[in-house]
């Protein structure tokens, strides 16, 4: 008797008492708390009564109030039947000591225990409000899309072994954002036509959750992974104002949480961070170089692990490649391919920032070796040295890779192809020819040296074709490319072959114009997955709309062309927010945007090619540079002209007109 008067005694605990369950009552965490992983806690008994009386009180307000609440109790049972028959009910101890540490901090943490784990196999039929968790083997072919489609396009979060048992066992917030960007790839017979509605309901849950850990400091990288997939979910859905906040707010947290940090020799734990760090690093400078980024920082940690380089091909050997400078392999120490990828993203986002400071009106004499001009030009030239001769093209021979090769390695072939189109871009865009020839033009009463001007419309147009060799390798091997980033290079790579498709000499007049075919067919695969890129594509199709109606012929045998120079602004150096298409004061805003002055620039291009001795058989006038220069009249409304005459001695050889008005 008395033992039976003691189990009435025992009081229930407060999670059992909310959900209307017989609880165990073990102390001090009873069996049903601890099968859920929620915090079991026993309130004293006047506790319970007052909140028992609180609680019959509501339900007898209104009939409102009980169908609230029973509406919460079938919620809660989803739940309940969800977590009995949950495989995964047993959470790891890296998990378990993170969440205990968390409750120390805040009691914010606590918001992810009530959350239940991912259900096993057949545990729901489809998707539902009540029913967020999916299925293992749903969660298995998400893993599947990210590995494919998203894993180094353009971040290396996550190590892809192990990864679903992790995020199975993770906060939901992490797992919640894992969904939210996965969803706007590919889709599951779960979610039943309710994608959308899914990635809203993940996307709130994962934001509030994350959110109110990061701004109570709470350092976690899966709190920082989670900002992450947030930020890259956000590009998708063209919310550029909110992913830089995002980005701004991972950057801040993961700088807290190197500086608090405990040592550990722990290789795993070592990688988990390095790429925490480095995918936060390359949000930085790909999407908002503007704003302070870590490479500012001195405490950088070693780059992530890198896959291994894939198997050579024994049996080919490229007759049209001769051998690379011997350069023992000993004298250039291997960082592995993601070191070099980063290295180059790191240049990009420099880059970047230089054109937006160019485009502000702060211009530079750029051939002096303390401008920044010389600097980037000199890092590249670092980066191009210290890549070890087996990262080369001629040594792994992608081009005569099969698809299905390309898609088992691609940990590495997803970060090389980065790297590669990368390292043509920067030098191409860096040497612009609408850079140097329009925006730093001799406006501050600087001349321009006529040899460096040659030089960098030859570094131009040699490397733009690179980037679009790259980008026809991709497309006979019929392989996807999904990289925002590289969709935002080759679009701005573009801009060159637009400019040289009026060149007279037929040979570079078609390679340029094959060239934006091959850009415009990248862009349109591209932007299926990210519609931002859309609107790159749709400036490059005006741009050939203009070069095809506003076309005229000018006596000399020259070219003129109109168009508007924010067009080239908007690929070369896109604002934060973009303005939405189809906004009438789109063209306003932009203008604001720069001091670059909003008006038509009237271009005349005249080539030639020094080593055909066409002047022998076509005799020009002695001042046949003064007649190309006044061919056509400037209006008494120009406000300034320049005028550079016989500025390449080497193929392609120019002479551009430009005229503001």
């Amino acid at each position: 008797m008395s033992m039976s008067g003691e189990q009435r005694s025992r009081q229930a605990c407060e999670p059992c008492r909310r959900k209307k369950s017989k609880c165990t009552a073990e102390r001090p965490v009873c069996s049903f708390c601890q099968r859920l992983n929620v915090q079991c806690v026993y309130l004293p008994r006047e506790r319970v009564k007052a909140d028992g009386h609180e609680s019959r009180v509501t339900k007898a307000k209104s009939s409102k109030d009980r169908f609230r609440t029973l509406e919460s109790q079938v919620k809660d049972i989803y739940h309940i039947l969800n977590s009995l028959s949950n495989r995964n009910d047993a959470a790891t101890p890296e998990v378990s000591t993170a969440r205990g540490e968390d409750s120390r901090q805040g009691p914010s943490t606590e918001i992810t225990d009530m959350l239940p784990r991912v259900g096993g196999s057949g545990n729901s039929p489809c998707f539902a409000p009540s029913y967020l968790e999916p299925p293992v083997e749903v969660l298995g072919h998400f893993i599947e899309v990210y590995s494919t489609r998203i894993h180094f396009q353009p971040l290396p979060l996550f190590n892809l072994e192990g990864l679903r048992d992790r995020l199975a066992t993770s906060p939901r917030f992490l797992l919640h954002s894992f969904l939210a960007l996965s969803l706007n790839f590919d889709s599951h017979e779960f979610y039943r036509g309710k994608e959308q509605e899914a990635v809203q309901l993940y996307s709130r849950s994962a934001e509030d959750a994350t959110m109110k850990l990061a701004v109570e400091g709470i350092s976690k990288i899966e709190v920082i992974e989670s900002l992450c997939l947030l930020a890259v979910k956000d590009l998708i859905g063209q919310n550029h104002a909110r992913a830089w906040m995002t980005i701004g707010t991972a950057s801040r947290l993961d700088t807290l949480r190197r500086l608090t940090r405990h040592y550990t020799s722990d290789v795993q734990t070592m990688d988990r961070s390095a790429r925490c760090h480095w995918s936060v690093f390359i949000l930085e400078k790909a999407f908002s170089p503007q704003m302070l980024d870590l490479s500012t920082s001195q405490d950088t940690p070693d780059y992530p692990l890198s896959a291994p380089l894939p198997p050579s091909l024994p049996t080919y050997r490229d007759e049209n490649c001769p051998p690379d400078l011997h350069v023992s392999e000993d004298v250039n120490k291997d960082l592995g391919i993601n070191a070099y990828h980063i290295k180059m993203v790191s240049i990009w986002g420099d880059l970047t920032r230089y054109l937006h400071v160019i485009r502000s009106g702060n211009v530079e004499t750029p051939w002096l070796p303390e401008s920044t001009h010389a600097k980037l030009s000199l890092r590249l030239y670092e980066c191009e040295a210290e890549l070890p001769q087996r990262h080369l093209l001629r040594s792994v021979c992608f081009s005569k890779r099969s698809i299905a090769e390309i898609m088992q390695q691609q940990e590495y072939w997803n970060p090389w192809l980065a790297m590669q189109i990368l390292s043509h871009a920067l030098p191409a865009i860096l040497n612009h020819p609408f850079i140097h020839l329009v925006a730093m033009r001799g406006s501050r009463g600087v001349p321009q040296s006529r040899l460096f001007l040659q030089q960098t419309v030859d570094l131009a147009l040699f490397n733009s074709g690179w980037v679009f060799q790259f980008v026809q390798f991709c497309e006979n091997l019929h392989h996807e490319i999904n990289d925002p980033l590289i969709g935002h290079a080759v679009a701005a790579t573009a801009t060159i072959p637009w400019l040289f498709q009026f060149a007279r000499d037929p040979k570079v007049s078609k390679k340029a114009y094959d060239d934006l075919g091959r850009c415009e067919r990248f862009l349109s695969r591209i932007s299926s997955t990210w519609p931002h890129i859309s609107r790159k594509l749709e400036i490059l199709k005006h741009l050939q709309y203009v070069a095809k109606e506003k076309l005229q012929d000018v006596p000399g045998g020259s070219t003129m062309i109109s168009f508007q120079p924010q067009m080239f602004w908007e690929l070369l150096d896109p604002k934060v927010c973009q303005v939405p298409q189809g906004d009438p004061t789109s063209q306003g805003a932009t203008s604001q945007a720069s001091n670059v002055p909003d008006a038509r620039m009237r271009v005349t291009t005249h080539f030639v090619h020094p080593l055909v001795d066409e002047q022998a058989e076509q005799p020009h006038p002695p001042d046949s540079a003064g007649n190309a220069m006044y061919s056509f009249p400037p209006s008494p409304e120009d406000l300034e002209q320049v005028c550079l005459d016989e500025i390449f001695a080497h193929f392609p050889r120019d002479e551009f007109y430009w005229m503001q008005s």
